[in-house]
Parts: C-alpha cells; structure tokens; sequence
C-alpha cells in the first residue's frame, strides 16, 4: 500500500470514529426538554465534513495523546465550532436559511431553542475541552493550552472577529480589514484543532511554531474560498445561502479587491500554507492528515468563467 491510500485509510478511520463519537456525546439528554432535545439530535444529526475534527484527532494521536483523549479534544472544538455555526445564521447575525444542505437550526425549531441548543454545545465542548487539557504533564504545557482557547475564542478571537463581521463593511472594504476579520474570526478555528493537541501533547516548539503558521494560513485560505463562493455560486451549489456578504454588508475579500487579484492571493497562501507544511519534521506521511485543511476553489462553470 503506498504513502497516499496509507494515509486515505488513516482518515477514512479516524473519521468513522470522530463522527460516533460527535454524535454520541451530547447522550445524556434523560429528563432534558423535548424541544431542546430534538433541536441538539437534529445537529448532531447533520455534522458536515468534521475536517477541524478528524485533523485534530489524529495530530492528538501523533503528539502521543491517548486515543480517548485525542477524541474527546476534537469533539470539544467541533462542538464549539458548531455552536458558533448556530449563532452565525441566526436572525441577529447573517440571518441564514440554509446550511449544510439542511434549514438552519432556527428556522426549524426557532431562535430561543436554537440558542439553547448552541449553549449546550458550548458547554460540553469547554468540558470535553478542559479535560483533555488537564492531561498536559505540566503546568506550563496547561497554562500555554489556556492561553491558546482564551486567544482563539475570546474576543481576540472568534468573538472579536465577529462583532468586527457584524459592522457593516458595504463602503470602504479595505484588503488589510478583511483579512483582519478573517484571521480572528475563521483562522482561530483552523489553528486551535492542530495547535492545542501539540501543546498538551509533545509536540515541540518548533512543530508549535509551524503548525501555528499553517492554521493561520489554511483558515484565511478557507475564508478567501468561502468570500469567492457567496459572490460566485448559488445557495444549492454551495449548501449554505448565499450572497449574504453583499447583502448584510458582511467584509468580502472579492469586493475588498476583486476577483483576480482574491484569487491570486488564495493562490499565494496556498502555496505558502505547502512551504510550511513540508517543513514539519518527519515524513509527509505523518503529517498526511493536515491535507483535509487545505481548500481547494470549486471550478463551476461561473467560477471557470470568473478565472477567464
């Protein structure tokens, strides 16, 4: 078996593990409310590619963590990245129809019940998140941990990157504020699933250092692609509504810049986001699960004519 169907069939399992597990974390739902009940089983129910997911699940593995541990860590942070999902569609917010394929929570089961459910996830995932952190051997591993979750999801983070998305951006998109909101607001998300489980784990700081710089520019990739699709592709094309970004006001790279030049600039961190990835120590095989974080532009017809 060569390199490439090795680490296919390292994926492939670790994403039949993560996905049990996402789905079956949340259990201890007894005596909970019917309405809360059903809102958290049809988001557990509906968990979309669980990439963040399986990459940090088998990082944690690389970094010598335990498998149990390794799995809770990446159901924790997914838990939290779909309760930010949650909020994100919400009314107040992009005020979404559509995600994942599926009606958002709130159009569904309402937005008091859709709040709920994404505060139950919030809590669980800190939970799933703390324990595992509380294996770190030492002090210092666990205090640098907090430091990362408090940086990523605090208001330096994805908090402060979306009130930063919720100004109102229609007049006056510069390239340097777009990409600001991007690194706070989607970049955290990419860096926590490959950073954390190297701190607690044994990962070096040299592979700290590297990993850091690959989350940061898989998550501004992901965000340039996700500003090039509600601009160039529809609602069914994508599974998520689209062209809210112009409507609500929302920064987008293309309007910031336009289509070539956004393009180009995907491009550029691509290439950027490789350099550092084969700089990590060891084979390309131990690392082969980063390959999920990398995005690639859906090359639709609209898209296709957009490049010429």
């Amino acid at each position: 078996m060569n390199t490439e169907k090795r680490v296919a069939r390292r994926i492939s399992c670790a994403r039949t593990v993560v996905s049990t597990a996402y789905q079956q974390g949340m259990s201890q739902l007894s005596g909970v409310e019917d309405r809360l009940v059903n809102a958290l089983r049809n988001t557990l129910a509906n968990p979309g590619s669980l990439s963040r997911a399986v990459v940090c699940y088998l990082v944690g593995i690389e970094m010598g963590l335990t498998e149990k541990t390794a799995r809770g860590l990446a159901c924790g942070i997914e838990y939290l990245h779909t309760a930010s999902l949650i909020f994100d569609d919400l009314p107040a917010m992009d005020d979404a129809r559509v995600r994942r394929g599926m009606p958002c929570l709130h159009v569904v089961h309402g937005e008091a019940i859709a709040m709920l459910a994404a505060l139950a996830l919030i809590n669980r995932g800190y939970s799933l998140v703390w324990q595992a952190v509380a294996k770190s051997l030492t002090t210092k591993k666990r205090d640098q941990a907090t430091l990362l979750v408090e940086e990523c999801l605090g208001t330096q983070g994805l908090i402060g990157g979306q009130a930063f998305d919720l100004r109102g951006w229609r007049d006056g998109q510069s390239v340097a504020e777009v990409m600001e909101v991007a690194r706070r607001k989607t970049a955290t998300l990419m860096r926590l699933p490959i950073v954390l489980p190297a701190i607690i784990g044994k990962g070096t700081a040299r592979e700290v250092q590297l990993l850091e710089r690959i989350g940061l520019m898989r998550g501004l990739s992901y965000q340039a692609v996700d500003d090039l699709k509600d601009v160039m592709l529809s609602t069914e094309e994508t599974g998520k509504t689209a062209g809210r970004d112009e409507q609500m006001g929302r920064p987008n790279i293309v309007a910031a810049e336009g289509f070539q030049a956004a393009l180009q600039r995907l491009r550029k961190m691509l290439r950027i986001g490789d350099a550092v990835q084969a700089a990590l120590p060891g084979s390309a095989e131990r690392w082969g699960m980063l390959s999920l974080l990398r995005v690639t532009l859906p090359m639709t017809t609209k898209v296709v004519k957009g490049v010429g």
